[in-house]
């Protein structure tokens, strides 16, 4: 069975713009540097998170399910773009999160909630919420609900089918700028992403290194899940033996995403360069990691280099209100050689 069979809702605008960072590029001296811009996927502020979801609600609604149930942290994007896009697809939705109520305040959360979606609380650690989701499925399943439980970040063999996809939009989009090789570097979270690049790659024959920056799970847990994901991404395909090549993996420095103080200084001056020389908003607990590994590969290992912008704008936002911009803000300007000065 090849992708294109596969049951799938369009929600997102593709393909995603490729572009060359070229103001960037100036300011380290070096380039090519590509971003994939799937911050600009067109669906709610999903993101790349867009990409799985359009395979898990054409599944779902395929299959008579009327209900989604999904998991994590406040502030994931993931959660935000379920709930919206259950809403357009007219299913309900139920977001487990971790811990006990109250729910800390989330901009994303407050999306998904003005959606119609209904919030319950784990009573235990994030690192059981694939339990607790299945549990809260089983649990409407015995009120008569047709509910179907996905993954924290939709991390399954069937959402990692938007990022098979997703490999031959960028080589395609590569050979129309005359790269057949090229540097991927992305954050990985849930591990979805990352799974389905790299079985699309290997589908593909793409000549490309595969970097992904963990912010989330460590790397011994990390690694049997991402192979995990790609065989069961492989199997849904009909395709039998090795099918990618395994991504290099890289643990963030910082702590996990959606804890607080979980990005470090070299993280939030990567999302600070990012946004004054290409307007590129970046979340610095999330996309700031694997844009600061972006930029090191680009300087010490050659170009062209191609950072996948996966989106987190709602929580990028979020964080430099948190910050307090309007007090930091006069003294970054002033801190400034130039004073401020264009």
């Amino acid at each position: 069975m090849t992708v294109p069979d596969r049951p799938r809702l369009a929600f997102g605008s593709w393909p995603t713009p490729l572009v060359r960072a070229s103001r960037l590029e100036r300011r380290l001296g070096c380039g090519p540097l590509l971003v994939k811009r799937d911050d600009l996927s067109g669906f709610a502020v999903a993101g790349s998170k867009t990409r799985p979801l359009e395979y898990l609600l054409g599944g779902a609604v395929a299959e008579g399910h009327d209900t989604l149930v999904v998991g994590g942290v406040a502030t994931s994007s993931f959660c935000q773009g379920a709930a919206v896009a259950a809403r357009a697809a007219g299913l309900d939705c139920h977001i487990v999160l971790p811990g006990e109520p109250p729910a800390p305040a989330a901009a994303n959360l407050a999306l998904a909630l003005a959606c119609g979606a209904r919030v319950s609380f784990s009573g235990g650690p994030r690192a059981e919420l694939d339990d607790r989701i299945r549990d809260r499925a089983a649990e409407l399943n015995r009120t008569g609900r047709s509910a179907v439980a996905v993954p924290r970040g939709g991390a399954s063999a069937l959402g990692c089918l938007g990022f098979v996809r997703a490999a031959r939009e960028l080589s395609d989009q590569l050979a129309a700028l005359g790269h057949d090789r090229a540097r991927i570097v992305l954050a990985v979270g849930s591990g979805g992403s990352i799974a389905g690049l790299a079985v699309g790659a290997g589908l593909i024959g793409a000549g490309w290194t595969i970097t992904g920056v963990s912010v989330s799970r460590p790397l011994p847990e990390l690694g049997p899940h991402l192979r995990a994901l790609a065989d069961g991404c492989a199997e849904l395909l009909g395709v039998t033996g090795p099918v990618g090549f395994a991504p290099s993996l890289l643990q963030a420095p910082g702590g996990r995403h959606g804890e607080p103080e979980s990005s470090t200084a070299e993280e939030r001056a990567a999302a600070l360069l990012a946004l004054e020389t290409e307007g590129l908003l970046l979340d610095a607990h999330y996309t700031a990691p694997a844009f600061a590994i972006a930029r090191r590969q680009l300087e010490q290992e050659g170009p062209p280099v191609v950072f996948w912008h996966t989106g987190g704008l709602v929580g990028a936002i979020s964080a430099v209100l948190t910050a307090g911009i309007d007090r930091d803000a006069g003294a970054a300007i002033a801190a400034r050689p130039d004073g401020g000065r264009p």
